[in-house]
């Protein structure tokens, strides 16, 4: 047992590596990219820890790391080492509890590493914040100082990555926390310590971005952007209801991640919110049929749950199982009202309720309902393999259509010509994580770089689309067809500017495209 730690410490690197691999990694969203090309410098010409989504102070230190050498790709390879350490934490410390049955061990590790090999294929910060918050959290679980003071700290790290990811998964392991200490106020130092540097890192970077005006507009424009792009009550809205100053096809085209930063511009987009915040309940409500897409592991958690629950004798485990059980799905409820439940934040939540169950198995279990609970646990297993097995399909198709579609598309754009991706056409996220750094690129505009500081005045309206070395790269259909994102784009530049635009193809390959916007003759 004393080696035990160090077993499983090689054990995780092995399989890291193999996952990797064997495995078509990639990161499930461009975000990862765009964000590992402004640390790596290969966006703006040098390193630079403004990372948008990620805070300053772990912006500092991959961009330090990118300053010294290029050669290795410090955004992936940070996050290949805060999986292995935290899947070490996670992975001993649920062997080392107490009075757990070899085929309770057995079925739990399982789906642990499933769970893991499910978030390595699509890689992302968002599920790396909430894994590292995960083993942090439960490694304040132990009656070792050294070890909840080090879960702290993990629990920092991880507010770094992403905040809300570990503030999701830490609200989730609150109970559990607080079941296990009681009133052993000591123990509670640790917690204490954790949410101070927590509130102190994320000040810190509210006061780097807002001591520069361009970076404190972009800041406050972009946060409000993703909250309407991810604010399923937002694509309800009907043109009666948006504010009198918002062009109908502007608020559409933001709803497709291509705004023109002049119309809608950061009071505009507060209005919007505003607008789309006062949704009525009712109408919110009907958001949660989104919730369908987990039904089998909903389904299989209430299961799991109810059968511990009538399996418990402990009167205050049984009360505690009831609420934690209620305070679960009310909190799903709550993020599919005014937010897609997307799958990595899913994981976030699934993680955190899998190791409370697990701490919270009774003794005995009678061999009916192990049976029940060892069924449940390993359907669980099941689905989520065949999950890895569709993201892995889904993976190696965008791998194909990046390499052999649309980089030799391209290719066609001039050097020190800039280039915008209409949508999500792009499948940048498809390129190989460990060799992000060489990938040269011009100024990719509109989307959530719209008002970025890093681009300058390049692409804060639809009027820099029509200068000389400007290209946009889109699929076949966006521009061939009417009122399609393409000419949507030349009629509002028209219509705002008073430009007659017309459309100029490059290149296309049957399926994808680069063009051109240029002024009418």
């Amino acid at each position: 047992m004393r080696n035990l730690k160090y077993i499983l410490l090689g054990a995780n690197v092995v399989f890291f590596a193999l996952m990797a691999a064997v495995l078509p990694l990639g990161f499930e969203e461009n975000d990862d990219v765009m964000m590992a090309m402004i640390a790596n410098g290969s966006y703006s010409g040098v390193p630079d820890y403004h990372l948008v989504y990620i805070n300053v102070l772990y912006g500092m230190v991959l961009a330090g790391l990118y300053s010294l050498t290029r050669a290795i790709e410090w955004y992936t390879l940070s996050f290949a080492v805060l999986h292995i350490i935290s899947m070490t934490a996670l992975s001993y410390c649920l062997l080392t509890v107490p009075n757990r049955a070899r085929w309770e061990r057995v079925v739990w590790m399982i789906l642990l590493y499933v769970l893991w090999a499910r978030i390595i294929v699509a890689l992302q910060f968002t599920t790396t914040a909430g894994l590292v918050c995960l083993a942090g959290c439960v490694l304040m679980l132990r009656e070792s100082k050294k070890a909840r003071w080090t879960g702290a700290a993990m629990v920092v790290i991880a507010a770094l990555i992403r905040f809300m990811a570990a503030g999701l998964v830490g609200l989730l392991m609150a109970p559990i926390i607080v079941y296990t200490y009681r009133l052993e106020w000591r123990k509670y130092m640790a917690v204490v310590v954790m949410l101070m540097a927590v509130v102190g890192c994320r000040v810190t970077n509210h006061m780097v971005y807002d001591h520069d005006p361009e970076w404190k507009y972009y800041r406050a424009y972009n946060q409000l952007r993703a909250q309407l792009n991810d604010n399923p009550n937002a694509y309800q809205l009907r043109p009666s209801q948006l504010p009198e100053n918002i062009d109908w096809i502007d608020y559409q085209l933001l709803l497709r991640f291509i705004p023109d930063g002049e119309q809608i511009d950061l009071p505009a987009i507060r209005q919007l919110s505003a607008t789309a915040g006062a949704v009525p309940v009712r109408q919110q409500w009907k958001n949660l049929h989104r919730l369908d897409k987990y039904a089998v592991e909903i389904v299989i958690l209430m299961a799991l749950l109810v059968l511990m629950i009538l399996t418990t004798g402990n009167r205050t485990k049984y009360i505690f199982l009831i609420g934690y059980t209620v305070f679960v799905a009310a909190l799903i409820v709550h993020v599919s009202l005014d937010g897609f439940l997307k799958n990595r934040v899913f994981l976030c939540m699934l993680m955190p309720m899998m190791v409370t169950d697990y701490m919270l198995l009774p003794k005995t279990t009678g061999r009916k309902r192990s049976w029940g609970i060892g069924i449940a646990m390993t359907v669980l297993s099941a689905w989520y393999g065949y999950q890895i097995y569709s993201e892995c399909v889904t993976a190696a198709y965008n791998r194909y259509v990046w390499e052999r579609l649309q980089q030799p598309i391209l290719a066609y754009v001039p050097e020190g010509a800039d280039v915008t991706t209409i949508g999500t056409s792009m499948m940048m996220e498809a390129m190989d994580p460990w060799h992000i750094w060489p990938y040269e690129c011009g100024k990719y505009t509109l989307g959530w770089m719209t008002w970025s500081p890093l681009n300058k005045t390049v692409g804060h309206s639809y009027r820099a689309l029509l200068r000389d070395d400007m290209y946009i790269f889109t699929d076949v259909q966006g521009y061939q067809k009417e009122k399609t994102a393409v000419p949507r784009i030349c009629e509002q530049i028209e219509k705002h500017y008073g430009v007659a635009a017309e459309i100029q193809p490059v290149c296309h390959n049957g399926r994808y495209a680069l063009i051109r916007i240029r002024v009418k003759e």
